[in-house]
């Protein structure tokens, strides 16, 4: 089951278990008795009308149960319950009523409803208030008359009718009911966070996923793409010679062919997700994958004989012994070689380029370095611009592979002119077994 299952599956589960949080409830679907009755706004008007109904009813049966006349106390115990419709941001003002209405006789029904409210909505901020105006309720259902303490059976009943029933077991109650509404919003906020949060995972796993895409299509594409472009610009010279031409055009459709190759492996990649990448080859159709034979300097050698078939001078020098290494490793060292390769023919042409691949006993190290242009860069055929357009994102791409693969990499302009790239990769020997 997915995060976003779970999250989902605890919100339902504590929604249709546990007792909704009321503000929670406005949001339920319209459209059902049910709903209706989980509106606050109703809630508040349906204990406000039981509230005004039992008290009319009372000061009905005793009409002379308060200060005034009848018909004053029973507009009194009327007025008393309306303060409920603000029970839930004010409770404390509807307590006060509530008190003033049973010291004075005229409502005593409404009391209840506000103890309840002062528990309910008041109690998980400030337990403080909340036992202060249990005390204040005590001392207000007391009853002070002589005879009462006189007696000290009509005095205990007194205190259990009016301070247990009309007092405690309402706030209590009230007590309980909001310590589990606030548990139950703090569970839904969790599953809801949990569900944020599993979002923004996916939306940067398809940022990742789109980067490593436009990355692989990058190191696919560009190097061989340049070296179609270099030798289709140099037959127009040499259209003359038709042995010159026919190399020239076979060395296209090569790199063309090693192009869509590469191709098909990186849309095999991405359909079949992130994994041990395949390995890169160059020149040679025929080209088996990296295996215990056929280490990275191999197919560096390639990209030097492409490159140097395009009319680079390159060089290439291999330091200590070379062995296969993980994959993720080789194919960044030969990333490494053909961006470096790719920047050249399109900012020096004509340059001379050394490439060094060293084998040290747990790392590898690739550098790429170039002298100053040997002409300048080749014009577009339309003379809009150079032949070879960057797009300036090669060497940041690079950059984050390398990283990737446990690396570290440098790039910059050389002192004498040029430019030089240096890798060094984490390359243990692999073991066999």
């Amino acid at each position: 089951m997915s995060t976003s299952s779970r999250s989902q599956h605890i919100r339902h589960s504590v929604r249709s278990c546990l007792v909704v949080p009321e503000e929670h409830r406005a949001t339920a679907p319209a459209g059902t008795g049910r709903t209706l009755l989980r509106s606050p706004a109703v809630a508040d008007v349906v204990v406000t009308a039981v509230a005004l109904a039992l008290s009319v009813w009372n000061s009905v049966k005793n009409p002379f149960l308060g200060p005034a006349s009848p018909w004053g106390n029973l507009l009194l115990a009327a007025a008393s319950a309306l303060p409920l419709l603000v029970r839930r941001r004010v409770p404390e003002v509807a307590l006060a009523v509530a008190l003033v209405a049973k010291v004075l006789r005229f409502s005593p029904f409404v009391l209840p409803f506000t103890f309840y409210a002062e528990g309910a909505y008041r109690g998980p901020h400030s337990r403080r208030t909340v036992w202060v105006t249990a005390v204040v309720g005590l001392v207000v259902v007391l009853p002070w008359d002589a005879e009462s303490w006189t007696h000290p059976r009509i005095l205990l009943g007194s205190v259990l009718v009016n301070f247990v029933l009309t007092v405690l077991v309402p706030l209590l109650l009230g007590l309980y009911m909001g310590e589990r509404r606030a548990v139950v919003a703090g569970l839904v906020e969790r599953a809801e966070r949990a569900e944020r949060e599993q979002r923004l995972l996916a939306e940067a796993a398809r940022a990742e996923e789109r980067q490593r895409i436009a990355g692989e299509m990058h190191d696919v594409v560009s190097h061989q793409v340049s070296l179609i472009v270099v030798h289709a610009n140099a037959l127009a010279t040499v259209a003359h010679d038709p042995k010159v031409t026919a190399e020239a055009a076979e060395i296209i459709q090569t790199a063309g062919r090693q192009a869509l190759t590469e191709l098909r492996e990186m849309l095999g990649l991405l359909k079949s997700g992130p994994g041990p990448e395949p390995a890169a080859t160059d020149g040679d159709d025929t080209a088996a994958p990296a295996d215990a034979h056929n280490a990275a300097v191999d197919r560096i050698a390639a990209l030097a004989d492409s490159s140097r078939a395009a009319g680079l001078p390159v060089t290439l020098h291999s330091e200590g012994t070379p062995r296969p290494l993980a994959e993720q490793v080789e194919r960044a060292a030969y990333r490494v070689v053909q961006e470096a390769l790719t920047n050249v023919h399109k900012h020096a042409p004509g340059a001379a380029t050394d490439i060094r691949v060293g084998y040290g006993p747990s790392t590898l190290n690739v550098g790429v370095t170039n002298g100053p242009a040997g002409r300048p860069a080749d014009a577009s055929p339309d003379g809009t611009g150079p032949l070879l357009p960057s797009g300036g994102h090669g060497l940041i791409g690079l950059a984050e592979r390398v990283r990737l693969a446990g690396g570290d990499i440098t790039s910059g302009p050389r002192a004498g002119g040029g430019f030089e790239v240096r890798a060094t990769l984490p390359a243990p020997p692999r073991t066999t077994g």
